[in-house]
This record gives structure tokens, C-alpha cells and sequence, in this order.
């Protein structure tokens, strides 16, 4: 039923990326407490901190790949597999060896994965919407 996988697929979207957004939050707002249950160092806090400032609120946007791709395989073919690979691990690679080797900092690193999400999402829900119309 194409009512049904639209539905379900937004309804899932809906919860996933909430909790994505409320955990996020969360995390960013006790990030210092939640860190020093594993150092007492402020130096290892502090660069513990920067990666929660960038991935607190990336989690939330990974909801739009991962919804996307159970949806389009539950329609049944092998290309969203393909998307995956090529944004979350080709594209990975290739952001080593140009943006993370000119910029050269830790955020650069950790905005990998906020950047490799949003590609994949954005060419997940393409394809999505391709097959869904061939329905």
C-alpha cells in the first residue's frame, strides 16, 4: 500500500530525528558532567567537548539516511546499499585527503560525518522519491 510506506516512512523520519534532536541537545547541554565520567583532565574534556559541540547536533540530520534507506529497501532493491557505500564510506575517504589534509583540524575531522550525512540523505531521498513514483 503506498499510503502505508509514505506514512510510516515520515513517522519513523518524525521519531528518529526527534530523538536525534532531544538526546543532542541533552548531551551539548550536561556535555562537561557526561565527560567527566571518563577523565579529569580539562584538557581531554575541552577536546572531548569539541566533538560534542559538532555531533550533538548531527545525530538528528543521520535520521534522514538511515529512515530513507530502510524505506527504499523496503521497496525492495539493492541501490540505496550502493548510496550508502559511496556517501558513508567513499566520500569519507576523499574528505581525508582534501578538506581534513588542508584544513588540518579536529573539527574539520569530526564535520565529516554531519557532511557525508547530509549527501547521502539528500541522494537517498532522490532515489526514494524515483522508485516511490514508479510505484
Amino acid at each position: 500500500n503506498k499510503k502505508r510506506v509514505l506514512k510510516s516512512y515520515f513517522i519513523s523520519l518524525f521519531y528518529s530525528f526527534t530523538t536525534g534532536l532531544i538526546l543532542g541537545l541533552l548531551l551539548f547541554i550536561f556535555g562537561h558532567q557526561f565527560m567527566s565520567l571518563f577523565a579529569t583532565d580539562a584538557a581531554v574534556i575541552d577536546a572531548g567537548m569539541q566533538r560534542i559541540k559538532i555531533m550533538a547536533f548531527s545525530y538528528c540530520v543521520s535520521a534522514f539516511m538511515d529512515c530513507t534507506i530502510a524505506a527504499s529497501r523496503g521497496l525492495g532493491t539493492v541501490i540505496p546499499t550502493i548510496i550508502i557505500i559511496l556517501g558513508s564510506c567513499v566520500f569519507r575517504i576523499v574528505w581525508i585527503y582534501t578538506i581534513f589534509a588542508w584544513i588540518h583540524t579536529i573539527p574539520a575531522l569530526f564535520l565529516l560525518y554531519l557532511f557525508s550525512w547530509i549527501i547521502t540523505s539528500i541522494a537517498e531521498i532522490i532515489y526514494f522519491i524515483i522508485i516511490y513514483r514508479k510505484l
